[in-house]
C-alpha cells in the first residue's frame, strides 16, 4: 500500500474527479491501471460487435443464394466468430471492471479516510474535536450527509460510466463513418439531454431525501392518536382536533412542494421523448434513404441503427451518477485535510526531565468562540506525590482545569509548568505520555479486554504478570477469566464470541487501564468524576480503593461531591473558574467556610435519604 504523500486538490472544485483519479494511481497504480483497461475494454467491444455485425449483413447480401462455401459465406462465418468472442469479452471486461472498480474504491475511501483520520489526530489538544464545524467537515468527508456516499464510491462510478462514454463515442464516430457529421449531431443533442437528465436526477433524489425527513413529522402528528402510549392522553386532553389540524396543515405545506416538482418533471420528460424521437426518427429515415437509393448499404444501415441504439444510453441517469456527484464532494472535502506527519510512538515520547511539582501560573482559559473565560487567573502548585482534590458545584471548571494538566488544552493565557519545563506545542504530547486519567466519559472500546487495559501504557502490552495485577487491584481478574475467550474476549456482542459489559465493569477495566499506565511510569493520575453516576456510598469506596493503590503518586481527584474526596491530602475548591479555599479537609471544616457549608449541605442531604 503506497503511503499518502501529500495529494492536494486543484484549485477548482470541478476538477475534483480527475484529481480523485489521480490520487487512485498514487495509491494502487496497478488495481487503478486494470480497472481503467477492462472500462475501456467493456466500452470499446460493443462498438466491434455494431462493426462485426455490419460487415455480416453486407456479406450476406453477397452470398445469399450462393450456397455455404463460397468466399462470401465463410467470409461471414468469421464476422460471426468475432461477434461470438466480442459478445464474451463484454461480459468479462465488465464483470471484472465492477469487481476491480469497488475494490478500488475501497482502497481510496480507507486511504482517504486514514488521511482525515490522522489530521484529526495531528493536534495534541482536543478543542478542534468539539468544534461542530469541524466535527461536519469529518463526517462531509467520509461521505456523511444527504446523500451517504464515500470518496471511493465516486471512482467505482466514474468506471462505470467511462464504459458507456467509450460506448457512446465510438457509435458517434460509426455513425459519423456511415453519414459525415450525422454521427457528432447525434452525439451532441443526446449530450445536452444526458447532462439535463443527470442534473434532475441529482436533484430529484436530494429532494425526495429531504422531503422524506419533512414528512417524518407530517407522519408523527397523524399516527400520535393511535398510539396506545399516548392514547390515553389524547382523549383525556382532548387532542385529537389538534393533531388532525397539524397533520393537514404540514401534509399540505409538504406536498405542495413535491407536487410542483412532479409537474415539472412531466414536462421535462415529454420534451425529452419528443426531441429523441424527432432525433432517432430523422436518423433512421435518413439511414434508409441513403440505403434505398444506392447511398450506403445495408450493412451501413445495420451499422447507423446499432449505433444509434448504442447512443440512446446517454439518455439515462443513475446510481453511478449520484456516486461521481455526492463521492466527489466527499474526496473534495478529504483532500482538504493536511497531510499529518506519523506521530511518533510510545517508546519515543520521552519528558525531558523528571517529574517534581505541577504548577499552574495565571493560569485562563477560555473555549473556542467564547466571550467568557472558564478559568479566570489560576495558580497552583501541585507537589510530586501529593494527592490532590478539586471539588466544586457544577460549571466551577473543574474538568477544563483537568484537562489543562493533562496538557490536553492549550490555556488562553498563563501556563502549567512541570517543575521549571512549561508545556507547550512542542513537548504537549511527551506530556501526555506521562498522564493516566479515568474521565466520567471513558472510553469504552470494542476490542479485547487485553487491549482495554493495555491502552494504559501500550508499549508494554506483553506485560501479562503486570495485566493480571492490575485487573486483581481493580476487582476486575475473576470477571475476565470467567469470559468465553478470557483476556482476548471481545467486549461488544457485535462481535462473534464478544460480551456486553455491565456499566460498573466497564468502570473497573478504565481503573485497570489507569492503574497499568501508574505500574509503567505514568507520573501523574486524574480522575475526573469517573463515578459520578454511582451513588455516594459507591464513588466514596471507588476514591478510598484508588488512594490505597495509588500511595506515592501524584494524583488529582475531582468529584462535585465533598464527602468522597476527604481522604486527600489536600483540596481545592473551585467556584466560577477561580480558587476560593485551599487546604486538607479539616482545615477547610474548621475555617468553616464554602467548603464546610457545602459539605455539611450534601452529608445533611444524605443522612435525609438513608433515613
Amino acid at each position: 500500500m503506497t503511503a499518502d504523500t501529500g495529494w492536494r486538490l486543484p484549485p477548482a472544485k470541478r476538477h475534483v474527479l480527475p484529481a480523485l483519479i489521480g490520487y487512485s494511481f498514487t495509491q494502487a497504480p496497478v488495481v487503478t491501471a486494470l480497472t481503467a483497461i477492462t472500462a475501456v475494454l467493456a466500452g470499446a467491444a460493443p462498438v466491434g460487435i455494431t462493426i462485426a455485425i455490419g460487415e455480416v449483413v453486407d456479406g450476406l447480401t453477397s452470398a445469399i443464394g450462393h450456397g455455404t462455401d463460397t468466399p462470401a459465406a465463410q467470409e461471414c462465418y468469421r464476422w460471426i466468430a468475432v461477434i461470438v468472442v466480442l459478445f464474451l469479452l463484454t461480459h468479462l471486461a465488465d464483470s471484472a471492471r465492477e469487481a476491480l472498480g469497488r475494490a478500488l474504491g475501497r482502497r481510496v475511501t480507507g486511504r482517504l479516510g486514514e488521511r482525515v483520520m490522522m489530521a484529526a489526530c495531528e493536534p495534541a489538544t482536543i478543542g478542534h474535536l468539539e468544534d461542530p464545524a469541524y466535527l461536519g467537515r469529518i463526517g462531509r468527508a467520509r461521505g456523511d450527509g444527504t446523500i451517504d456516499m464515500p470518496p471511493g464510491e465516486a471512482v467505482f462510478g466514474f468506471s462505470t460510466k467511462a464504459s458507456m462514454w467509450v460506448t457512446g463515442i465510438g457509435s458517434a464516430v460509426l455513425l459519423t463513418q456511415v453519414v459525415w457529421g450525422l454521427g457528432l449531431i447525434v452525439f451532441a443533442v443526446f449530450v445536452v439531454i444526458h447532462s439535463r437528465l443527470v442534473r434532475n436526477y441529482r436533484i430529484a433524489v436530494v429532494e425526495s431525501m429531504n422531503q422524506t425527513k419533512k414528512l417524518r413529522r407530517t407522519s408523527y402528528l397523524r399516527d400520535v392518536p393511535t398510539t396506545p402510549g399516548a392514547a390515553r392522553e389524547v382523549r383525556l386532553f382532548g387532542l385529537a382536533a389538534f393533531f388532525r389540524d397539524g397533520y393537514h396543515s404540514q401534509w399540505r405545506a409538504n406536498m405542495t412542494e413535491v407536487w410542483r416538482r412532479r409537474r415539472e418533471h412531466d414536462l421535462f420528460v415529454v420534451v425529452v421523448v419528443v426531441v429523441t424521437g424527432v432525433t432517432v426518427a430523422s436518423v433512421f429515415y435518413y439511414l434508409a434513404y441513403r440505403a434505398a437509393t444506392g447511398g450506403s448499404t445495408v450493412g451501413d444501415l445495420a451499422i447507423g441503427g446499432l449505433a444509434v441504439r448504442a447512443l440512446l444510453q446517454l439518455l439515462r441517469a443513475d446510481d453511478d451518477n449520484l456516486r461521481m456527484s455526492f463521492g466527489s464532494k466527499a474526496a473534495a472535502e478529504a483532500f482538504a485535510f493536511p497531510v499529518a506527519a506519523v506521530a511518533a510512538g510510545p517508546d519515543k515520547d520521552h519528558w525531558p526531565a523528571a517529574v517534581a511539582a505541577i504548577s499552574c501560573e495565571d493560569l485562563r482559559f477560555r473555549y473556542g468562540g467564547a466571550e467568557n473565560e472558564v478559568l479566570h487567573g489560576i495558580s497552583l502548585t501541585v507537589p510530586a506525590g501529593q494527592s490532590l482534590a478539586i471539588v466544586g458545584l457544577n460549571g466551577a471548571g473543574k474538568t477544563t482545569l483537568a484537562r489543562l494538566l493533562a496538557g490536553l488544552d492549550a490555556p488562553s493565557g498563563g501556563c502549567v509548568r512541570v517543575g521549571a519545563t512549561p508545556i507547550e506545542d512542542a513537548n504537549r504530547r511527551s506530556w501526555q505520555r506521562q498522564v493516566v486519567a479515568v474521565f466520567q466519559d471513558f472510553g469504552r472500546y470494542e476490542l479485547t479486554v487485553r487491549d482495554n487495559i493495555a491502552f494504559g501504557s501500550l508499549a508494554h502490552a506483553d506485560d501479562e504478570e503486570g495485566l493480571r495485577a492490575v485487573a486483581r487491584q481493580a476487582g476486575l481478574l475473576e470477571f475476565i477469566e470467567e469470559l468465553p475467550h478470557g483476556w482476548d474476549t471481545v467486549i461488544s456482542s457485535r462481535y462473534t464470541g464478544g460480551i456486553d459489559a455491565s456499566g460498573g465493569e466497564w468502570q473497573r477495566i478504565a481503573i485497570a487501564r489507569a492503574l497499568f499506565g501508574l505500574r509503567h511510569g505514568a507520573r501523574l493520575l486524574i480522575m475526573d468524576e469517573p463515578a459520578a453516576s454511582l451513588d455516594a456510598r459507591a464513588e466514596a469506596r471507588l476514591y478510598d480503593t484508588f488512594h490505597e493503590l495509588t500511595a506515592g503518586a501524584t494524583t488529582v481527584a475531582i468529584s462535585h461531591r465533598f464527602a468522597t474526596v476527604r481522604k486527600a491530602e489536600r483540596v481545592v475548591v473551585l467556584d466560577h473558574g477561580r480558587i476560593i479555599e485551599d487546604g486538607t479537609h479539616e482545615d477547610l471544616i474548621s475555617a468553616d467556610g464554602r467548603y464546610a457549608e457545602l459539605f455539611r449541605l450534601q452529608a445533611k442531604r444524605f443522612q435525609e435519604a438513608a433515613s
